[in-house]
């Protein structure tokens, strides 16, 4: 359990898409706006993990037969599919990437200028996201741990984690307001963050 959780910490705590989105928006708008993005995050990533390592489980035979039927080639060919899919995750986080390089100077409050990511987005960004794909992966087949004490301890842990990095942005935000270049600065290496990301996953 120690060790799961070592793990759950390192790869919470550590750089990443979901870490870097966070901070720019902790920058750009703030803790208060940016707090649906980041329950997005922590909710959307450990409900990822439930279904990958308990929902499916419990899946009976007969449902994967009609499965077999239905998407045989997700079956007969799952690294194909997968392979697919990874690149759709890349293609999301490189643009995603680009356009946090090149995200406007810190929003002025009172402005309706653009929109810190919703719930419900951030939560759908689990399902793309290479590193957070590779961590529930890893932590499902990688640690002999019943999956829900797992889940648990990614929920607590994986939180503050995360949360840590708006905290950081909205400690710059105020830091970085009348610096403009200095700002572009740090959003260019929070996407280059992002695209060496994905050479980890």
């Amino acid at each position: 359990m120690i060790e799961f959780g070592i793990f759950a910490f390192v790869t919470s705590i550590t750089p990443g898409p979901n870490n870097s989105m966070l901070m720019a928006s902790g920058i750009r708008f703030g803790r208060k706006k940016s707090l649906p993005h980041f329950f997005g995050i922590w909710l959307g990533f450990n409900f990822l993990f439930f279904l990958g390592g308990n929902l499916l489980s419990y899946v009976p035979d007969i449902v994967f037969e009609y499965l077999q039927y239905a998407g045989y080639i997700v079956i007969l060919y799952p690294d194909i599919v997968f392979e697919y899919l990874q690149y759709a995750g890349y293609i999301v986080i490189l643009y995603i990437a680009y356009k946090v390089a090149m995200t406007k100077t810190t929003v002025k409050k009172g402005s309706k200028e653009d929109k810190p990511f919703t719930f419900i987005q951030a939560a759908l960004f689990q399902w793309v996201n290479p590193k957070g794909v590779v961590m529930a992966v890893s932590g499902l087949t990688a640690f002999q741990l019943p999956h829900l004490q797992a889940n648990l301890i990614y929920l607590l842990i994986g939180g503050p984690c995360v949360l840590t990095w708006l905290y950081l942005g909205e400690r710059l935000q105020n830091f970085l307001i009348g610096n403009k270049k200095l700002e572009r600065i740090v959003y260019v290496i929070l996407a280059l963050s992002m695209v060496a990301s994905l050479f980890l996953a």
